[in-house]
């Protein structure tokens, strides 16, 4: 990053010889992404198994509404102890649903990056290569927020798309 801003700093201040190497394009890597044909593939992997993760909570939680419905309705003819042990196994099966559903938010995210992983790979070789072969010293992801003004860069995205074979 400190490269990136004293070359354009130099570039900026005048140095000319600095100025005429610097070639900047830009890409919108989530649009690039978007039109991969594997990416509707790896959306319907995620979404089975978001469904299954989500199905396995939906018996949970239908197990913890059984469990306490039962408690109140036994709970006039229950000792103290059964309702101690019923309120604690309550309180156990609670906190097992809260660890289901961050374990499921943990598993749904490292399934989407080991889908994304390749696409990822693909697109990183595809921008290097066409970056290499038009001289680009710069190619910036507008998709990410960072770059507020590209006017005088090059959009690289139609020769990343043709390089990848896609439309």
């Amino acid at each position: 990053m400190k490269n990136l801003v004293l070359a354009l700093a130099l570039a900026l201040t005048g140095m000319p010889a600095i100025a005429q190497t610097l070639k900047l394009g830009h890409i919108d890597r989530q649009q690039l992404m978007l039109t991969l044909p594997e990416r509707k593939d790896a959306e319907s992997k995620m979404q089975a198994f978001a469904k299954t993760l989500d199905d396995r909570l939906k018996a949970m939680g239908a197990e913890y509404q059984t469990m306490v419905t039962n408690a109140q309705a036994e709970a006039e003819t229950m000792t103290q102890t059964a309702r101690e042990i019923a309120v604690r196994e309550i309180g156990e099966l609670e906190q097992r649903i809260e660890a289901a559903q961050q374990k499921a938010q943990e598993d749904l995210a490292k399934q989407e990056e080991e889908l994304l992983k390749p696409m990822v790979e693909r697109t990183n070789a595809a921008i290097d290569k066409v970056a290499a072969a038009n001289n680009f010293t710069y190619i910036f992801d507008v998709s990410t927020g960072m770059v507020l003004y590209f006017d005088k860069g090059e959009d690289i995205l139609p020769l990343v798309k043709a390089e990848l074979g896609i439309q």
